[in-house]
């Protein structure tokens, strides 16, 4: 009898619970969206909407996510005819996000498409190639709001490149990229990693930087470098692209490479060039996936796109959206 009673009470108890919880759900729904006001939510003052939307109630408004997504990015993608598979394997995965893109090479290619920069081949004119790239994505340069260098080997996340630049205006001459501390006193962007130009700063870097010479005009020497020297003498900032816990989010290796044992170790170029080396010097151990962002933009030496993209875009443990 005891028992019973016991589980009697237990039961109008629950359903008590209940009644309450669905009775502040109406009320926040019905109150908090017909109005702006704001509700208190743990000592902090929320719109009704958010408050929602942290609960998991609702999903994000369709303005939120158009924002992360409205921002026009044209890619220039170096390569050369003896990579025609791998450039394959750029258009066919990461370059279908972009805005519009061009590849640039020592030969025409109607197939992906590409330029002929009339230049030879070897990473000595790379320069060169850049230049090409970047003055002929200035001839759309009202088209588009930013304007991404990356090479045939570098992997783009193009949804999370559009989350970071969100938050920037396009019409500030702004250089995001993998940050290295070397050469100018702001540093520069490493090449293999890929680097972003808002359009002022590619405005700034045609009509200041390549038309009055204020940039090397040979051709030859390290490329991502001598683009560093070049904004730095043009006054463009060096954004910093870090996500909100300090991750770096543009790469200059592979995945595997930066949670490799001993990656920021020993006596090699790469820890002494980095500027902001922390989170991968703590990834130790177990922590080893904590070297990156979750929100990672690029990754360098990719041999074959078609994984990271089935990694990315397909793959998905049972369970997990």
């Amino acid at each position: 009898m005891t028992a019973s009673l016991t589980s009697g009470r237990s039961k109008l108890l629950f359903a008590g619970l209940l009644f309450l919880g669905l009775f502040g759900l109406l009320f926040v729904i019905l109150y908090g969206l017909k109005s702006e006001d704001t509700i208190g939510t743990f000592g902090k003052n929320v719109s009704a909407k958010k408050y929602l939307r942290s609960l998991g109630f609702i999903k994000a408004d369709a303005d939120e996510i158009s924002k992360k997504n409205s921002s026009r990015v044209f890619c220039c993608i170096l390569t050369q005819p003896e990579n025609h598979e791998k450039a394959i394997g750029v258009k066919e995965t990461w370059a279908k996000r972009c805005d519009g893109y061009i590849f640039v090479s020592s030969e025409h290619d109607d197939t992906l498409p590409a330029l002929n920069a009339h230049l030879g081949e070897g990473r000595d004119i790379l320069w060169g190639k850049t230049k090409l790239g970047f003055r002929y994505a200035y001839k759309f340069i009202d088209e588009y709001d930013w304007f991404l260098k990356a090479d045939d080997d570098t992997y783009v996340i193009m949804e999370n490149l559009k989350l970071l630049v969100a938050d920037y205006s396009p019409n500030q001459p702004l250089y995001f990229g993998h940050h290295f501390r070397r050469v100018t006193p702001e540093g520069y962007m490493s090449g293999g990693a890929g680097y972003v130009l808002s359009q002022a700063a590619l405005r700034k870097f045609v009509e200041e930087g390549l038309d009055e010479y204020s940039c090397l005009k040979k051709n030859d020497g390290p490329e991502d470098a001598l683009m560093g020297l070049c904004l730095h003498a043009l006054n463009v900032t060096f954004g910093d692209s870090r996500d909100a816990s300090g991750h770096n989010r543009f790469f200059p290796f592979t995945p595997s490479e930066h949670m490799k044992p001993g990656h920021m170790e020993g006596d090699w170029w790469y820890p002494e060039y980095v500027k902001y080396p922390q989170k991968e010097v703590s990834a130790v151990g177990e922590n080893r996936t904590d070297c990156c962002s979750d929100s990672a933009i690029t990754f360098h030496y990719i041999n074959n796109m078609y994984f990271m993209e089935y990694m990315l875009y397909h793959l998905r443990p049972h369970g997990l959206r």
